[in-house]
């Protein structure tokens, strides 16, 4: 999979790594490779703040889910990784699904969720979901859409998938962002650092992936953006992409600011998150739509 790419544009403003890798060498990279060697944010273990933030993201998610008018039902995840949202979603009462390539990370964090999920191609097995005629309340696709090879195909599968009133979860980093075109012209950083191919094939920021959705027939209803722990580049002395020995600080730094804000209530945590999307800040994008009727 390590061949020469390059990114092209479409016109909705996302971006796609060209040429894509083949799907079999997609296939046997997340069944046999991206969780048991910790690539992106997944790893062998977490500690308990680490754990903690991953519970308060997955419940941030969910929130964004109900506000929106998911009112319980059905819960597919496709991409469950290590079973976060899939566990908060289980917890809130929904019935829960998933689809993964792999069940390394469910294994060592969510055993008990190992009868709910479904391993095999992901795709595979949605497509035989929608063949049987399933339907969901809720599908949701967390740090999916950026490793696929036809994003905009998946997203139009999903009205399929949807009862009447369901909604799409749609969370993807949010990559050539504002914020990361101002560090590149200041000099702050060398590089786009957020280019990680073969890992990631496709690239938002939060006006393309609205405008993607909007082509596609979605509402969006709620949009929100995570911590922008891209900020701490802009200060010598916590640039981790300059020094990476500074990465892990930051990483602290934002799981503890984002649970002492969620501490005075989901509602305006939710509220801080949707103020980030609309400036363009943030380092992951959630967007929760409807298909319009």
């Amino acid at each position: 999979m390590a061949k020469p790419y390059a990114l092209a544009t479409h016109p909705d403003g996302w971006r796609t790594v060209e040429p894509k890798p083949s799907a079999a060498a997609l296939k046997a990279f997340y069944a046999g490779e991206y969780f048991q060697a910790s690539h992106g944010t997944y790893a062998q273990d977490y500690t308990e703040t680490e754990r903690a933030h991953r519970r308060l993201l997955a419940e941030q998610l969910l929130h964004a889910v109900t506000r929106a008018g998911g009112a319980g039902g059905r819960w597919l995840e496709v991409g469950c990784g290590e079973g976060w949202l899939l566990a908060a979603a289980q917890t809130a009462g929904w019935t829960v699904q998933g689809l993964d390539f792999s069940e390394a990370g469910l294994k060592r964090f969510h055993p008990e969720l190992l009868a709910r999920v479904t391993i095999g191609d992901a795709f595979e097995k949605l497509e035989s979901l929608i063949e049987a005629g399933a339907v969901f309340e809720a599908v949701a696709l967390e740090h999916v859409l950026e490793h696929v090879a036809d994003a905009e195909g998946l997203l139009s599968r999903l009205p399929r998938l949807l009862a009447p009133g369901g909604v799409a979860a749609l969370t993807v980093p949010n990559d050539f962002s504002p914020l990361q075109q101002a560090l590149r012209q200041s000099a702050a950083v060398d590089r786009d650092f957020w280019v990680a191919a073969p890992q990631h094939l496709n690239y938002f920021n939060g006006h393309a992936l609205v405008r993607l959705l909007d082509r596609l027939g979605f509402e969006t209803k709620v949009a929100y953006a995570s911590f922008p722990i891209d900020w701490f580049l802009f200060h010598p002395g916590s640039n981790y992409v300059a020094d990476p020995s500074q990465g892990k600080a930051a990483h602290q730094a934002r799981m503890a600011i984002d649970l002492l804000l969620a501490a005075q209530g989901m509602e305006p945590f939710l509220r801080l998150g949707e103020a980030l999307f609309a400036c363009g800040a943030g380092r992951s994008l959630t967007v929760i739509a409807t298909p319009r009727t």
